[in-house]
């Protein structure tokens, strides 16, 4: 099983579920203990149907979100690289929300159930916020066991349930100075992909008129 390690302090955490990292020089992390990084992104694939817990006990139901474009974040309460991407998402909440997109955040470090009520009040995101535990984020992020990937991880979820990409936290994304440009364009994709997945399943469905017979020549 993977172990679940206290968070240390530093600009970048592991999800071991969630190792820290020790800081460097660069101001990039180094590894607290070996470990496999997961991928830069994963392919398409059908967004697992688990309930993800809050604080208030009334649970966030990500079939109720089936019909809108999704960015889910896992992160972790204690991560400095995870509070700045929430910061970002909250922005994005913000300004493709009224297009259709909903943004929802899941803790997965080890005492969330405790930390992300204060999170919350803290940052104050504009977006739903729950926490889950180890296994559930193994299911829902669709890593194995054995792999030890960082956070944030953000999945991009399409209106029909398919989580078009994901990206871990040592994706040159978050890396990059323009992590937040970079977030807005593939937001921007996937509602534009909507718009046009839309009209082509309304265009298939709609009747095409019958061709009349052609007209019988005169005798």
């Amino acid at each position: 099983m993977i172990r679940l390690l206290r968070a240390l302090p530093a600009p970048m955490l592991l999800l071991v579920a969630l190792v820290a990292y020790a800081q460097t020089p660069s101001g990039r992390g180094a590894q607290a203990a070996p470990s496999t990084p997961g991928p830069q992104a994963q392919p398409s694939r059908p967004l697992p149907d688990i309930p993800i817990k809050t604080i208030d006990a009334k649970g966030i139901n990500l079939r109720k979100f089936r019909g809108k474009e999704l960015i889910i974040v896992v992160f972790s309460t204690q991560c400095e690289d995870c509070i700045a991407t929430v910061g970002i998402l909250a922005k994005i909440q913000k300004d493709f929300g009224p297009r259709g997109l909903q943004v929802i955040g899941i803790a997965g470090n080890e005492n969330a159930a405790y930390t992300v009520g204060p999170f919350a009040e803290r940052y104050k995101p504009g977006f739903p916020l729950g926490f889950l535990n180890q296994d559930s984020v193994i299911k829902l992020t669709n890593i194995k066991k054995d792999d030890h990937p960082f956070v944030p991880i953000v999945m991009f979820v399409d209106s029909t349930g398919t989580v078009r990409v994901q990206y871990f936290g040592d994706s040159q994304l978050f890396k990059d100075q323009q992590q937040e440009k970079a977030l807005r364009a593939i937001a921007d994709s996937l509602l534009k992909w909507q718009v046009q997945h839309t009209a082509n399943a309304k265009a298939a469905s709609t009747p095409k008129p019958e061709t009349p017979p052609p007209a019988k020549p005169d005798p």
